[in-house]
C-alpha cells in the first residue's frame, strides 16, 4: 500500500506542476503487445468439501494508445495516456497519468533512457454476461529508450508493468428439485505487462 501511495503522489505532484514548468508539449500514439494474467474459480454451493474448479490463464494480445503531455525540461516529462486492449476474457480501456525521468545517453542527447511511474483508472468489460463491468484503480511503472529523430519527432520503445485491482464474483441460484443451491463464479485480473513502440510530435 505504501508503494502504491507513493507512486500516486509522485505522479499527481509532477502533473500539477506541468502548467508552470512546461517547455515542450507533445502528442503521440503507439501500438504494442499486452499480456494479462487472470485467476478464477467456479464453485458449486453444495457442501464445504466440494472442490472448486480453479484456473490461471495468460492472454497475449495487441493494445493501442494515444497520449498527450509535456517535457518540463530535458530530464522530466509528464503525460496522460488512453489505452485500449481486448482479449478472450475482457476489453480494457484505461486512462492513466504518468511521469518519466530521462537520462541522456551520449553527448548529443538524442538517445535517452527513461524510467517512471503511472497511475489511473481501468474500465474492464468481461466478455460474458455473467460478470459485470467495473472501473478499477491501476498503477505501475515503465522504462525504455527514447530517440529524438529531430526537434519535432521522437520515437521510443518501452516496457510497462501495471498492477490491476479487478476482482469480481457472481452467485447464481439453481431452481428445485436439484440438491445444488447455487453456483459461484469468481474472476480476477492480477496484472498486465506491455511492450510498446510509440511516436511523438512536439509543438
Amino acid at each position: 500500500m505504501k508503494i502504491k501511495s507513493l507512486a500516486v503522489a509522485a505522479v499527481i505532484a509532477t502533473a500539477m506542476s506541468a502548467p508552470t514548468m512546461a517547455a515542450d508539449w507533445f502528442i503521440g500514439g503507439g501500438v504494442g503487445a499486452q499480456q494479462n494474467t487472470y485467476k478464477g474459480s467456479s464453485q458449486a454451493n453444495v457442501d464445504p468439501g466440494y472442490n472448486a474448479q480453479n484456473f490461471k490463464e495468460t492472454e497475449n494480445n495487441e493494445f493501442y494508445e494515444v497520449r498527450v503531455g509535456a517535457y518540463l525540461n530535458d530530464n522530466n516529462r509528464v503525460y496522460s495516456t488512453y489505452n485500449y486492449n481486448s482479449d478472450d476474457f475482457t476489453r480494457q480501456q484505461s486512462l492513466m497519468l504518468s511521469y518519466d525521468y530521462l537520462v541522456g545517453l551520449g553527448a548529443s542527447n538524442k538517445l535517452n533512457w527513461f524510467i517512471g511511474a503511472s497511475a489511473g483508472v481501468n474500465h474492464i468489460s468481461p466478455d460474458t454476461d455473467e460478470l459485470s463491468s467495473k472501473n478499477r484503480f491501476v498503477w505501475g511503472g515503465q522504462t525504455g529508450l527514447m530517440y529524438k529523430i529531430n526537434d519535432k519527432l521522437s520515437t521510443e520503445i518501452g516496457y510497462r508493468y501495471l498492477k490491476q485491482d479487478y476482482d469480481v464474483s457472481e452467485t447464481y441460484p439453481v431452481p428445485a428439485p436439484t440438491n445444488n443451491i447455487g453456483w459461484t463464479d469468481q474472476a480476477s485480473l492480477q496484472d498486465s505487462q506491455q511492450l510498446y513502440l510509440s511516436v511523438d510530435y512536439r509543438f
